[in-house]
This record gives C-alpha cells, structure tokens and sequence, in this order.
C-alpha cells in the first residue's frame, strides 16, 4: 500500500456524513493473551491545517486508550533510501513521531517497499539499518535532542508469498528482527492476500502478516470523480463480516495476521457513507477473528482520517470498547 501519485479530495465530500455517537450491543469477543491492535497506515505528510489535524487525533486517540496497542506505520516517500539519513523533510516529521514514541501504548513503524519481494535484499536491509540509526533530531529547533524519532519495528510492504521466493523472505524478517531487536515494535510483512501455502514458516519470524488489506466499497461503487478505479475490478471481493473467517481456524496464526480495510463508504458519487452500524459489526467481526492488528479507514492512507465514519476517533473508541480497555 504504497503512496499514490494522486489524491484525490475527500473532505469535502464527505464534511457532511454525521457521525453518530458510538453504542453497541455487541458481546465481548473471546479473551486472547493480547488485545488487538490498531495498524493506523497514517502515510500523510504532517503539514497544514487538514495533515496535523489527523495528526492530533491520533495522538488524542493514542492517550484516550492507554490499554489499546497503537503500531502508526510511519511513511515518508516511501521509505528509503535517504541521503541525507534521517531526511531532510524530517523537521516536519519530529514533532509527530515525537509525540508517538511519547506514549507507552504506541510503537512507529518504518515503511518499506519490497516490489512484490523483488527488490534487492542489500537495499532492503540497507533501509533497515536508516530506520534502526535514528535516535534524535533538532527539528525546528537548536536542540539536538528536543525530537526523540527512534523507530520500533518495520511494515514491508508488497511482499509476495511464493514459497519460490521464502527464504529471501525469511531472511528478511529475520534481519528486522535482530535490527531493532528489543525496541518493542512489530516487524510485518504485508502480502494484502492469504500467505500461500508451502510459505507458512513466516508466521514463525513475522510478529504479524497483513493477509487481508481490501476496500469496503464495492469496485462499482468506488470510481471517483477522476474516473479512477480505487478498489480492484475483476476477481475483487468488497470486504464483509464473513471475510475475517478466511484467515481459517487456526487462532495462532490468526493472532499473527493484521487486516486493513480503507474506502469504508457505499459508494463514491453521489457520495453515500456507510453507516456507523456497518462499520462496527466489520470491527466486530475482525476483532473476534483474534488478530493481532487492523485499521478501517473511510477513505486511503494519506488524508481524510477524522472522516466519518471510520475515523481514528470511531475505530478506536469502539476497538477499546468490544475489548473492554480503557
């Protein structure tokens, strides 16, 4: 899930869906060694008025739950390489990954893309070792050491999961591991489909796999107004309450996987929201799968996360709640 070269508005569009109060009727899912995550994919540049906004209510969901796992996966141009090392835009980023490394419950996360595992291991490991060097920055400011932006995990995204192709993938995680070796943070590798078979040792050196990375939306209903196609035609299936239970039965790997659903709306234009019903029976659903993570996300990655309904205040609120965390 890398950053698209477009990006389309949606705040307009969408100012006027009401956000209505969050209320369940839902039973507590099954209790399981850790609670579920949040893997908030928040790739937006923190600059302006709308960017650090959805910024703040990060941070402002981060400490209203202080027992939910928050893993913000931090993405600036697609991850490295830089040069210079940590990049020169990062004065805009301190302040933000800061703030994040700040509370107990939140891990940063560096992105990596893999190019469908065919990018070069040397360069991968190389952007590995960038995100493990970072300590502290100045920022904006004349102090070294005012920004703490150390990283605590990697998110490799674009993996393919050919068993032809494993042990390439092994090594990989491997080295993240050892990398940033008790910092705390998740190394996971995000195929977006189920991990093929004969690839199933993965499980065994990722924290987590993100198997399911879909769009709510259905492919019809999800052309913009630029005609493009943001959910994939063909064999696409829009996500469901059933599509959790396609990580099949066995709950440890199931607690090893992550799921992300962005586009969470029924229909682009005449822009129709889905309801905050809809999106919590989702949450429901993937919660009592016993993942380790997931995010729905009312539109991408790199805008728009205080849009109802599936906004950062929504889906944690309600995240918390069916896990009864504070």
């Amino acid at each position: 899930m890398k950053i698209p070269a477009y990006l389309p508005a949606l705040a307009s569009t969408v100012a006027s869906a009401a956000v209505a109060s969050s209320t369940s009727s839902a039973t507590t899912p099954a209790a399981s060694a850790d609670p579920v995550g949040l893997l908030v994919p928040l790739y937006e540049y923190p600059t302006g008025t709308t960017a650090t906004a959805d910024w703040q209510a990060l941070i402002d969901a981060i400490d209203a739950h202080p027992q939910l796992p928050f893993y913000v996966v931090v993405n600036d141009g697609n991850g490295p390489p830089y040069a210079p090392n940590p990049p020169a835009s990062m004065p805009d980023w301190a302040p933000w990954i800061d703030a994040v490394n700040a509370r107990g419950n939140a891990k940063t996360i560096g992105y990596i893309y893999t190019s469908a595992s065919a990018r070069d291991y040397a360069t991968l490991t190389a952007a590995v070792d960038q995100y493990a060097a970072w300590t502290t920055t100045a920022g904006f400011t004349n102090n070294a050491s005012a920004y703490d932006i150390h990283i605590d995990g990697i998110f490799f995204d674009e993996i393919d999961t050919d068993p032809s192709l494993l042990s390439n993938n092994v090594a990989l995680a491997s080295y993240a591991k050892t990398a940033f070796a008790g910092r705390g943070g998740p190394v996971v590798l995000n195929p977006g489909t189920l991990v093929d078979a004969g690839s199933e040792s993965l499980f065994d050196v990722a924290d987590s796999i993100l198997q399911i990375e879909t769009c709510y939306a259905t492919a019809s209903a999800a052309t913009d107004p630029g005609n493009v196609l943001r959910c994939p035609a063909g064999g696409y299936a829009p996500f469901t309450t059933a599509t959790p239970a396609t990580l099949g039965t066995n709950a440890t790997r199931s607690a090893r996987s992550s799921i992300v659903v962005h586009d969470v709306y029924e229909q682009w234009s005449p822009f129709e929201a889905t309801s905050l019903a809809s999106l919590q029976a989702g949450i429901d659903a993937v919660v009592a799968q016993g993942v380790h993570s997931f995010y729905f996300t009312t539109y991408g990655y790199t805008a728009n996360f205080t849009a109802a309904p599936a906004s950062l205040a929504e889906v944690a609120a309600y995240a918390a709640q069916i896990q009864n965390l504070s």
